[in-house]
């Protein structure tokens, strides 16, 4: 291909449509059980509320649910990759992989929420979230039937005779207000320094492609949120269930959380398939064995298989 102004802006332009179609063609899963929430600024801050508040019968003053302070904040963060293709590779057309390598950024620009969201929720044991406890503990605050303050856990850890495995979660995603947040910024979009009297051109011989945007990624309702090492059994995750359904408001009554997706990684997407697409399940027996039985849990939730997660 010849050097010259043409050339180049045509090809720059062809370059930008292919990375602008393609990037359309990526099917990240984060948006399955996180809230985007955009960014004007450097940092969002994300106040605490205290409860979820539901609609109650009217007599006398209204009850106000206040957006508290002590909540927490998600700094943005500024991610790039740059290709470069020299002068004598692009004069001699030997660019054939050009195409290809700007969908590649093109596709790890669109899955870059993903790894952001999936290594936020993976850091949730250690993270602490709204309430001032870590995202996934065992010292939440619930109510009883009475309004009484109790402990709650969104932790499920080993049962007597069990071994910890890899994690696998439950969300309830129904609601406006999701488990985890994806906060961007600024789009992802491919700059070209192609220009001949560039300094990347001109003094280093070489033509210059890179994507740059701005985002974060955080913790969201907890509340909606279950994270469990025990074996994924029918009891394991009626355990879970029955956690995520026993959080009530301070007035005593349930908020109603029924949890609709079962995120797993990949090595457990097997079990994960039995529990809720099988027809029958295996039922460990008071003598240890165990003997099929129906599967209750069928089509309770959705499976989503997330290779991002660690498998131990």
């Amino acid at each position: 291909m010849d050097i010259n102004i043409g050339n180049i802006n045509a090809l720059t332009a062809t370059i930008n449509k292919s990375f602008n179609k393609y990037i359309e063609t990526v099917a990240p899963t984060y948006g399955r059980f996180s809230m985007t929430i955009p960014s004007n600024a450097g940092e969002n801050f994300y106040p605490r509320l205290a409860e979820m508040p539901g609609l109650r019968e009217w007599v006398g003053q209204r009850v106000i649910h206040r957006l508290e302070a002590g909540g927490f904040s998600i700094r943005n963060k500024t991610f790039e990759e740059t290709l470069g293709i020299r002068r004598e590779d692009l004069e001699d057309d030997q660019f054939g992989v050009l195409t290809p390598a700007i969908e590649q950024l093109a596709s790890d620009a669109a899955e870059l929420p993903d790894k952001l969201v999936y290594d936020a929720l993976e850091s949730g044991t250690t993270t602490v979230c709204m309430d001032g406890q870590y995202y996934f503990d065992g010292d939440h605050q619930t109510y009883d039937e009475n309004g009484t303050t109790k402990p709650y856990s969104n932790l499920g850890t080993p049962q007597d005779g069990e071994t910890a495995g890899p994690a696998w979660y439950l969300f309830c995603t129904k609601r406006p207000l999701k488990p985890m947040i994806y906060q961007p910024r600024r789009p992802f979009v491919v700059t070209a320094k192609t220009q001949i009297t560039a300094g990347n051109v001109f003094s280093g011989n070489e033509f210059l492609w890179g994507v740059d945007g701005r985002c974060n990624a955080g913790l969201g309702m907890y509340q909606f949120a279950y994270r469990s090492t025990r074996p994924l059994t029918s009891a394991a995750f009626e355990d879970a269930l029955a956690a995520m359904a026993s959080q009530r408001r301070k007035d005593g009554t349930p908020y109603g959380i029924r949890p609709d997706l079962l995120v797993v990684p990949s090595n457990l997407e097997g079990a994960g398939r039995r529990l809720l697409n099988g027809d029958l399940n295996l039922e460990k027996a008071p003598d240890g064995s165990y003997h099929p039985s129906t599967n209750t849990w069928k089509n309770a939730a959705e499976l989503l298989v997330a290779p991002r997660l660690k498998q131990k």
